[in-house]
């Protein structure tokens, strides 16, 4: 083994497989970007007596969280159409204020206001789905942070596109375009299957299964989207997108609140993922996800915030928490929602929602040093009984102290490193008043 970068220890290590359990005074050992080892801090000072090493006093080390849904820009708009249910949500609010203020510039400006909150919060890998998507790649790669970029397909005009061929016909560019980069993943984007015709849906899957590229789509959000759907069609979306051929292991759906137990049954068979969003379902009142039956079915559950003007926060500990919470309250069942399940959720289950579980997701060695740690020396913390309570139940993101990204420190004791705070504050506030 070639002598490693640096050792990276912790109090605390939670490495979420190959066993999701709290491992003490344990340490990574990371060489160009990859964790090469994973063992006591004892043994891998032993091994490796001359290589730089840090050890975190009171603190928890574990992979860092994925935000497997979400719109970046839409930090921008937290408070538009507040109050208002879905539809009315996003017709009278969201999609006349989107077109008449959220242009490229608008977004990258909402973008990096998202990703210095998701940094600072102790997100490393997010997924995200809004307009002018080479923008917010962009924006991705000047920060260093890992992604899926759904580019948004719809068939109506936006900002961005004309209609639904063009937004394919530019979505495959971009996906030409990033390819081969380590961090950024170009995926496509389908709004919601009520937003499409069938030939575009046929054309997604067409296009998705060539490039081997991951579909995610907004599916089962509200029970008035599935009622016009067994009006229009007899069954509901999830049958629609298998006949399409969309239902997959490529396919992530988003929301998925409304479901029956064949739905479950079609999802789970071909091996489709969902992203459970509850701050945004319970902001809406959409509805609630059936994780528990969904996992039943062996179906990867990953968590996800949902843009900013349906949640107020891209801090995915709140999720966490949020996500334990409903489910006990959900099914009348203390037992479940297990903070050490919910980690999995944020963390592996996300990595396997995206594809990416060969690289993220874990601690473990191969994988990339994707990596965050809390420091637990605050009166909400102390003392630990239990690392993944406190973690999901006791903390927030603000506890986080570093972040890692394939083994690159984008955040230092609590503070950005790429990102100037004050900046870019002053810039969403100069943004804000050019408003009309």
């Amino acid at each position: 083994m070639q002598t490693p970068e640096f050792l990276l220890s912790a109090t605390w290590l939670l490495p979420i497989a190959p066993n999701n359990i709290a491992l003490t005074n344990h340490g990574v050992a990371v060489h160009e970007g990859r964790i090469t080892a994973l063992a006591p801090v004892s043994d891998l000072l032993q091994q490796f007596p001359d290589c730089p090493h840090t050890h975190l006093q009171d603190q928890i080390l574990l992979p860092g969280l994925i935000n497997a849904h979400g719109h970046a820009a839409m930090s921008l708009m937290r408070g538009v159409g507040a109050g208002l249910a879905l539809q009315e949500w996003l017709q009278e609010a969201i999609w006349p204020f989107e077109a008449k203020y959220m242009d490229a510039q608008a977004v990258a400006v909402g973008t990096e206001l998202a990703l210095a909150e998701m940094l600072l919060s102790g997100t490393t890998t997010f997924a995200d789905m809004y307009f002018f998507p080479e923008t917010v790649a962009r924006v991705a790669h000047q920060t260093g942070m890992r992604c899926q970029i759904a580019a948004p397909i719809i068939n109506f005009a936006t900002s961005w596109s004309r209609d639904a061929d063009d937004a394919l016909h530019k979505t495959m560019a971009l996906y030409d375009e990033y390819r081969h980069h380590p961090l950024i993943r170009v995926a496509f984007g389908p709004h919601s299957a009520y937003s499409l015709e069938r030939k575009h849906l046929n054309q997604i899957a067409m296009y998705a299964d060539e490039l081997e590229a991951a579909v995610q789509i907004h599916l089962h959000e509200t029970q008035r989207e599935v009622a016009q759907a067994r009006e229009q069609f007899g069954h509901g979306h999830v049958e629609l997108l298998r006949d399409t051929g969309l239902l997959g292991p490529r396919l992530q759906t988003v929301h998925m609140t409304q479901l029956t137990a064949a739905e479950i049954e079609m999802v789970a068979a071909a091996k489709t993922s969902v992203v459970h969003c509850p701050a945004s379902n319970m902001q809406l009142a959409s509805g609630t996800c059936p994780v528990a039956e969904l996992q039943a079915q062996d179906v990867t559950v990953a968590l996800g915030t949902d843009g900013a003007a349906s949640n107020n926060t891209q801090d995915l500990f709140a999720e966490l928490r949020l996500a334990g919470l409903l489910a006990k309250h959900a099914n009348a069942d203390p037992t479940q929602g297990q903070a050490r399940d919910m980690l999995k959720m944020a963390t592996l289950d996300g990595a396997r929602a995206l594809g990416l579980e060969q690289d993220i997701g874990s601690l473990e060695a191969g994988k990339s040093a994707d990596l965050i740690a809390l420091n637990t020396q605050q009166v909400n913390m102390v003392p630990v009984h239990d690392p993944f309570a406190s973690l999901v139940h006791n903390s927030s993101g603000s506890a986080v102290t570093t972040v890692m990204i394939a083994g690159n420190t984008l955040v230092s004791d609590g503070q950005l490193q790429k990102i100037n705070i004050d900046e870019l504050c002053r810039k969403a506030q100069r943004w804000q008043l050019q408003l009309s």
